[in-house]
């Protein structure tokens, strides 16, 4: 379900449902106010919370329940503030916390607030150390949730459901506002892209609640923002698309956090950022919805499959230490140049270019052939460096020298 959003004509309160059997769209119930910049969340009886934005009149605080089932809208007590570029989660009390947000005139608020979902009424929820802004929040393990970036600084913070109030957490290794993020098959929040003083950021990082503690991950290969980050069912994230002051874009990557890297995949038809995402069909499939598009608004849907995306069989390219280990063993000063071919492999592949360390581990077999042949290595070393070097070939997508013969 799409809810608002901007058209051509400015906020508008239609709604549409997209049946992903028939692959239709159906209109659904309108809402009560024109919204741009709101939340949506669906609650646990099949109803679609829809709290604050923006609209011709300004910010508004209003807040309504979406029945599908009726087809109607029912208008709800307002909030406290009124909110846009804010925050909802669905906790799993069955209640929404709304937390975060501006009204673009008064600032930026930290105050929070809960939808009580069986008396539909506000409740208080404390307050954030930080206020904050087009940021993001993700439920945890424990029940708590996360506030991640949106703020002047790198803060996170977490909300604890029990005592109804807030406390401070790690920082992360970047400031962030219109970032996106996820919590990953492991219970550790993966949070990438972003604004980092108006330019957006390639990249990415992980938080993992045991400890406490941000850690950098690989950086993708676009800068992003307002952009989609969404999980597949084979534990992968995919990125898509991007708005911000250098444009927009149509590249697609997808990052696997068990080899933390990040790899292009198909680009999409058409260049967005600032749409909708729905993940679809027991995670196989993501819909990327709308948005903006190079100089216009677009009312296109793109379907992003699995099964369009060729994953490679990611592995650490050069096991380094048992084949330095093994090449300090060669007699004379041969072995700094067999030792520096592993190591400039090694680079080319964490900057991306597989065609030039496919290149140096040709460079890198020949070498240990000629060792080889020369007897000034073992042949039973050199069985197990050539194996390492099949595997780091394959793994890279190459086709692997012969097996070595004793033999000149």
């Amino acid at each position: 379900m799409v809810l608002g959003g901007l058209a051509a004509t400015g906020p508008t309160a239609s709604t549409e449902i997209f049946d992903v059997t028939s692959g239709s769209w159906v209109s659904g119930p309108s809402m009560t106010y024109k919204r741009v910049g709101h939340t949506a969340t669906l609650l646990m009886d099949g109803t679609v919370l829809v709290t604050g934005g923006d609209s011709a009149m300004g910010t508004t605080a209003t807040a309504e329940l979406l029945d599908l089932t009726a087809g109607a809208s029912i208008q709800l007590p307002s909030m406290s503030f009124a909110r846009s570029a804010h925050a909802a989660i669905l906790l799993s009390n069955g209640n929404v916390l709304v937390t975060g947000g501006t009204d673009w005139v008064s600032g930026t608020w930290y105050q929070a607030e809960m939808y009580d979902a069986a008396q539909h009424k506000w409740l208080p929820a404390g307050s954030m150390a930080k206020a904050r802004v087009s940021f993001t929040l993700q439920m945890l393990s424990d029940g708590s949730v996360l506030a991640i970036g949106g703020d002047s600084s790198a803060t996170s913070e977490k909300y604890s459901p029990g005592s109804n109030s807030w406390s401070g957490l790690a920082s992360m290794t970047s400031k962030r506002y219109s970032s996106s993020s996820i919590k990953l098959d492991s219970g550790r929040i993966f949070v990438a892209g972003g604004t980092i003083d108006g330019t957006p950021t390639k990249s990415s990082e992980t938080y993992d609640p045991p400890t406490n503690q941000w850690t950098r991950a690989d950086d993708m290969a676009v800068q992003r923002a307002s952009f989609s980050l969404a999980g597949l069912s084979n534990g992968l994230v995919m990125a898509a698309g991007s708005y911000s002051s250098l444009g927009t874009t149509s590249s697609v990557e997808v990052y696997s956090a068990s080899n933390n890297t990040w790899w292009s995949a198909p680009s999409m038809a058409r260049s967005r950022g600032a749409h909708g995402f729905a993940v679809a069909e027991s995670g196989r499939a993501v819909y990327v919805i709308g948005g903006w598009s190079g100089t216009a608004l677009t009312a296109t849907v793109e379907r992003f499959s699995m099964v369009s995306v060729s994953v490679p069989d990611y592995c650490e390219p050069i096991d380094l230490v048992p084949l330095v280990l093994l090449a300090t063993e060669l007699p004379g000063h041969s072995v700094n140049g067999f030792i520096a071919k592993l190591y400039a492999a090694q680079g080319e592949f964490d900057t991306g270019d597989i065609a030039t360390c496919l290149n140096i581990m040709n460079g890198f077999y020949n070498a240990l052939r000629g060792f080889t042949q020369s007897g000034h290595m073992t042949v039973e070393h050199s069985n197990v460096i050539y194996a390492g070097y099949v595997s780091v070939v394959t793994c890279l997508g190459g086709t692997p020298q012969p097996s070595i013969e004793t033999n000149p």
